[in-house]
Protein backbone atom coordinates (compact mmCIF):
# COMPACT_ATOMS: atom_id res chain seq x y z
CA UNK A 1 0.00 0.00 0.00
CA UNK A 2 2.80 2.61 1.07
CA UNK A 3 6.99 2.65 -0.02
CA UNK A 4 8.82 4.65 0.75
CA UNK A 5 11.92 4.42 -1.22
CA UNK A 6 15.85 6.36 -0.27
CA UNK A 7 13.40 9.41 1.02
CA UNK A 8 16.15 12.15 1.92
CA UNK A 9 14.36 15.02 4.38
CA UNK A 10 16.09 18.51 5.63
CA UNK A 11 15.05 21.41 7.15
CA UNK A 12 17.15 24.03 6.27
CA UNK A 13 20.75 22.68 6.14
CA UNK A 14 20.40 19.73 8.71
CA UNK A 15 19.22 16.77 7.02
CA UNK A 16 16.80 14.98 9.43
CA UNK A 17 16.22 11.78 7.14
CA UNK A 18 18.91 9.85 4.90
CA UNK A 19 17.60 7.71 2.43
CA UNK A 20 14.61 6.35 4.50
CA UNK A 21 12.92 2.67 2.96
CA UNK A 22 10.03 1.13 4.08
CA UNK A 23 6.64 -0.28 3.33
CA UNK A 24 3.97 -1.08 4.60
CA UNK A 25 1.12 -3.83 3.30
CA UNK A 26 -2.61 -3.22 2.98
CA UNK A 27 -4.44 -4.18 6.75
CA UNK A 28 -1.30 -4.84 8.25
CA UNK A 29 0.03 -3.03 11.85
CA UNK A 30 3.32 -1.52 10.99
CA UNK A 31 5.48 0.29 13.94
CA UNK A 32 8.30 2.85 13.75
CA UNK A 33 10.46 2.65 16.87
CA UNK A 34 13.13 4.70 17.85
CA UNK A 35 15.02 7.44 20.61
CA UNK A 36 13.81 11.47 20.59
CA UNK A 37 14.95 12.93 17.57
CA UNK A 38 15.58 9.83 15.70
CA UNK A 39 13.02 11.30 12.50
CA UNK A 40 10.23 8.94 13.61
CA UNK A 41 7.76 12.46 13.08
CA UNK A 42 9.30 13.80 10.06
CA UNK A 43 8.80 10.05 8.57
CA UNK A 44 5.04 10.84 9.25
CA UNK A 45 4.79 14.50 8.64
CA UNK A 46 6.77 13.88 4.53
CA UNK A 47 3.96 10.85 3.90
CA UNK A 48 1.23 13.48 5.06
CA UNK A 49 2.25 15.82 2.67
CA UNK A 50 3.69 18.32 5.31
CA UNK A 51 7.05 18.32 5.05
CA UNK A 52 8.76 17.62 1.21
CA UNK A 53 11.56 15.23 0.63
CA UNK A 54 14.51 16.99 -1.30
CA UNK A 55 15.37 13.27 -2.67
CA UNK A 56 13.13 9.83 -2.58
CA UNK A 57 10.34 8.31 -3.59
CA UNK A 58 7.17 8.06 -2.20
CA UNK A 59 4.02 5.82 -3.24
CA UNK A 60 0.75 4.69 -2.13
CA UNK A 61 -1.87 2.39 -3.54
CA UNK A 62 0.58 2.80 -6.66
CA UNK A 63 0.36 6.43 -6.99
CA UNK A 64 3.62 8.25 -6.69
CA UNK A 65 2.35 11.40 -3.52
CA UNK A 66 5.89 13.05 -2.60
CA UNK A 67 5.78 16.75 -3.63
CA UNK A 68 1.43 16.59 -3.33
CA UNK A 69 -0.21 18.99 -1.46
CA UNK A 70 -1.47 17.99 1.93
CA UNK A 71 -4.94 18.16 1.45
CA UNK A 72 -4.71 15.73 -1.86
CA UNK A 73 -3.02 13.10 0.37
CA UNK A 74 -6.07 13.19 2.38
CA UNK A 75 -8.50 12.69 0.08
CA UNK A 76 -6.41 9.61 -1.61
CA UNK A 77 -7.27 7.66 1.92
CA UNK A 78 -4.36 9.04 4.20
CA UNK A 79 -5.24 10.62 7.56
CA UNK A 80 -2.85 11.67 10.39
CA UNK A 81 -3.60 12.11 14.35
CA UNK A 82 -0.42 14.34 15.25
CA UNK A 83 2.10 13.76 17.99
CA UNK A 84 0.22 16.66 20.75
CA UNK A 85 -2.95 15.94 19.79
CA UNK A 86 -3.78 18.99 18.50
CA UNK A 87 -7.53 19.04 19.05
CA UNK A 88 -9.56 22.31 17.97
CA UNK A 89 -9.78 23.18 21.80
CA UNK A 90 -12.76 25.20 21.53
CA UNK A 91 -15.10 23.42 19.21
CA UNK A 92 -16.69 20.70 20.84
CA UNK A 93 -16.07 17.03 20.56
CA UNK A 94 -18.90 16.58 17.60
CA UNK A 95 -17.70 19.78 15.88
CA UNK A 96 -13.82 18.48 16.48
CA UNK A 97 -15.09 15.43 14.72
CA UNK A 98 -17.09 17.01 11.78
CA UNK A 99 -14.02 18.60 11.25
CA UNK A 100 -12.43 15.64 10.30
CA UNK A 101 -15.06 15.01 7.51
CA UNK A 102 -14.20 18.20 5.53
CA UNK A 103 -13.67 16.56 2.19
CA UNK A 104 -16.63 14.60 2.22
CA UNK A 105 -20.00 15.88 0.62
CA UNK A 106 -22.12 13.05 1.29
CA UNK A 107 -23.97 13.75 4.28
CA UNK A 108 -25.05 10.19 4.99
CA UNK A 109 -21.32 9.02 4.98
CA UNK A 110 -20.27 11.67 7.49
CA UNK A 111 -23.06 10.18 9.58
CA UNK A 112 -21.80 6.58 9.26
CA UNK A 113 -18.26 7.58 10.30
CA UNK A 114 -19.76 9.41 13.50
CA UNK A 115 -21.98 6.56 14.10
CA UNK A 116 -18.67 4.03 13.91
CA UNK A 117 -16.19 6.33 15.58
CA UNK A 118 -18.79 7.17 18.81
CA UNK A 119 -19.42 3.54 19.03
CA UNK A 120 -15.71 3.02 19.00
CA UNK A 121 -14.75 5.82 21.57
CA UNK A 122 -18.37 5.78 23.86
CA UNK A 123 -16.71 8.94 25.72
CA UNK A 124 -16.53 11.22 22.72
CA UNK A 125 -20.13 10.35 22.30
CA UNK A 126 -21.10 11.36 25.97
CA UNK A 127 -19.12 14.56 25.97
CA UNK A 128 -20.23 15.67 22.32
CA UNK A 129 -21.08 19.12 23.34
CA UNK A 130 -18.02 19.57 25.49
CA UNK A 131 -15.19 21.77 24.44
CA UNK A 132 -12.30 19.77 23.34
CA UNK A 133 -10.11 21.69 25.54
CA UNK A 134 -12.19 20.56 28.59
CA UNK A 135 -11.33 16.71 28.03
CA UNK A 136 -8.40 14.66 29.95
CA UNK A 137 -5.27 13.75 27.94
CA UNK A 138 -6.45 10.29 27.55
CA UNK A 139 -10.29 11.46 25.76
CA UNK A 140 -8.38 14.12 24.21
CA UNK A 141 -6.24 11.48 21.95
CA UNK A 142 -9.39 9.54 21.79
CA UNK A 143 -10.39 12.48 20.19
CA UNK A 144 -7.84 12.85 17.55
CA UNK A 145 -8.11 9.85 16.42
CA UNK A 146 -11.43 9.60 15.76
CA UNK A 147 -11.24 13.11 14.11
CA UNK A 148 -8.65 11.53 11.35
CA UNK A 149 -11.32 8.45 11.40
CA UNK A 150 -13.76 10.80 9.75
CA UNK A 151 -12.01 10.80 6.78
CA UNK A 152 -12.65 7.20 6.02
CA UNK A 153 -8.80 6.49 5.70
CA UNK A 154 -7.31 3.50 3.92
CA UNK A 155 -3.91 4.29 6.05
CA UNK A 156 -3.95 5.79 9.34
CA UNK A 157 -1.10 7.11 10.53
CA UNK A 158 -0.61 7.46 14.30
CA UNK A 159 2.36 9.81 15.83
CA UNK A 160 2.76 8.89 19.99
CA UNK A 161 -0.67 7.94 20.99
CA UNK A 162 0.54 7.00 24.39
CA UNK A 163 2.18 10.62 24.93
CA UNK A 164 1.12 11.76 28.36
CA UNK A 165 -1.64 9.37 28.81
CA UNK A 166 -2.41 7.97 31.99
CA UNK A 167 -1.40 4.06 31.68
CA UNK A 168 -4.64 2.87 32.25
CA UNK A 169 -5.77 4.81 29.31
CA UNK A 170 -2.80 4.19 27.56
CA UNK A 171 -4.18 0.16 27.65
CA UNK A 172 -8.07 1.27 26.61
CA UNK A 173 -6.50 3.48 22.98
CA UNK A 174 -3.83 0.71 22.04
CA UNK A 175 -7.31 -2.12 22.17
CA UNK A 176 -8.82 0.62 19.91
CA UNK A 177 -6.25 0.86 17.69
CA UNK A 178 -6.04 -3.10 17.60
CA UNK A 179 -10.12 -3.29 16.62
CA UNK A 180 -9.79 -0.06 14.11
CA UNK A 181 -7.27 -2.31 12.11
CA UNK A 182 -9.01 -5.69 12.61
CA UNK A 183 -13.04 -4.27 12.42
CA UNK A 184 -12.95 -1.64 10.08
CA UNK A 185 -9.91 -3.02 7.80
CA UNK A 186 -7.64 0.00 8.48
CA UNK A 187 -3.82 -0.14 7.42
CA UNK A 188 -2.07 1.38 10.47
CA UNK A 189 1.66 3.14 10.59
CA UNK A 190 2.50 3.52 14.44
CA UNK A 191 5.22 6.00 16.00
CA UNK A 192 5.34 5.02 18.97
CA UNK A 193 8.10 5.62 22.63
CA UNK A 194 6.79 3.06 24.39
CA UNK A 195 8.07 -0.01 22.17
CA UNK A 196 6.98 -2.56 24.21
CA UNK A 197 3.14 -1.66 23.45
CA UNK A 198 4.46 -1.26 19.91
CA UNK A 199 6.12 -4.56 19.26
CA UNK A 200 2.91 -6.28 20.82
CA UNK A 201 0.59 -4.69 18.88
CA UNK A 202 2.30 -4.47 15.15
CA UNK A 203 3.11 -7.48 13.11
CA UNK A 204 5.97 -5.71 11.76
CA UNK A 205 8.52 -3.24 12.82
CA UNK A 206 11.50 -0.66 11.97
CA UNK A 207 14.04 0.53 14.06
CA UNK A 208 14.82 4.69 13.18
CA UNK A 209 18.35 5.85 14.63
CA UNK A 210 19.51 9.61 13.77
CA UNK A 211 17.40 9.44 10.56
CA UNK A 212 18.15 5.80 9.36
CA UNK A 213 16.58 2.79 9.44
CA UNK A 214 19.01 0.29 11.11
CA UNK A 215 16.88 -2.68 11.58
CA UNK A 216 13.82 -4.23 9.98
CA UNK A 217 11.92 -7.16 11.12
CA UNK A 218 9.18 -9.48 12.39
CA UNK A 219 8.19 -7.51 15.86
CA UNK A 220 8.63 -10.97 17.61
CA UNK A 221 11.91 -11.24 16.15
CA UNK A 222 12.75 -7.07 17.09
CA UNK A 223 11.62 -8.16 20.47
CA UNK A 224 14.24 -11.14 20.85
CA UNK A 225 16.72 -8.73 19.26
CA UNK A 226 19.41 -7.99 21.72
CA UNK A 227 20.31 -4.44 20.43
CA UNK A 228 16.93 -3.39 20.67
CA UNK A 229 16.44 -5.01 24.27
CA UNK A 230 18.83 -3.09 25.18
CA UNK A 231 18.39 0.16 23.64
CA UNK A 232 14.29 0.11 23.73
CA UNK A 233 12.80 -3.10 26.14
CA UNK A 234 15.13 -1.91 28.91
Amino acid sequence: MLILEDVDVYYGNVQALHGVSLRVEEGEIVTLIGSNGAGKTTTLRTISGLQSPRAGKITFCGQRIDGMPAEKIVGLGIAQSPEGRRIFTNLTVRENLQMGAYLERDKSKVRERLERVEALFPRLQERASQPGGTLSGGEQQMLAIGRALMTGPRLLLLDEPSLGIAPILVQEIFREIERINRELGTTILLVEQNAHIALRLAQRGYVLETGRIVLEDACPALQKNPQVREAYLG
